[in-house]
């Protein structure tokens, strides 16, 4: 058996993090931990890539404690993401407003299409007894993909009626833009 130890960094990774939390139940090798995650639908949150080692792997007091510590960091602290759909915002002016309404569209129609999968999949697992406890990420995962659906839907309204300035290419006003309250927003 391996003991999960000498992690003295904090834990940044959402697997490094899910591995920790099923590791905090019982003593498990990666097959073990990467079913358990597909189960508990932790693959539309995490990226899965275990491999057949038969390894079993327990966690140590320390790990304990960088569980612990790196939770309640996650919890207090917002911090700075880099999600794709914000470079596509931040350059979408190099596209004709008709393009960008367009591809505005199509997302708000994944959106949709996610958002009544999450939902379904959530009503699912309270039919078979789960709690919202244990569920919460996936409530949370609903409520963002939600919001950015009524987002993106009123963004695409302004560029098809024309109440959001469109000015396609490099001129479109980011001159404007430079840094005058410091370096960083973070």
């Amino acid at each position: 058996m391996k003991y999960m130890g000498g992690l003295e960094l904090e834990v940044s990774s959402p697997l490094a993090l899910s591995i920790l939390e099923l590791l905090d139940e019982r003593p498990m090798h990666p097959y073990e931990m990467a079913s358990t995650m597909r189960v508990r639908h932790h693959d539309e949150f995490i990226r899965l890539n275990f491999g057949t080692e038969r390894t079993i792997y327990k966690l140590t007091e320390s790990g304990q404690e960088v569980l612990t510590r790196t939770l309640g960091e996650l919890l207090r602290k917002p911090t700075r993401e880099y999600p794709q759909f914000v470079a596509g915002l931040m350059f979408m002016h190099h596209l004709a407003a008709s393009e960008a309404a367009s591809h505005l569209h199509e997302r708000a129609a994944s959106l949709d299409a996610l958002v009544t999968k999450f939902e379904h999949v959530l009503a699912e697992l309270h039919r078979q007894g789960l709690t919202r406890l244990a569920l919460i990420e996936m409530e949370h995962k609903i409520a963002m993909l939600d919001a950015e659906r009524k987002w993106v839907r009123k963004l695409e309204g302004e560029i098809v009626d024309g109440k959001l300035e469109w000015k396609v290419g490099i001129d479109s006003g980011h001159e404007m833009l430079r840094r005058s309250h410091g370096t960083s927003t973070h």
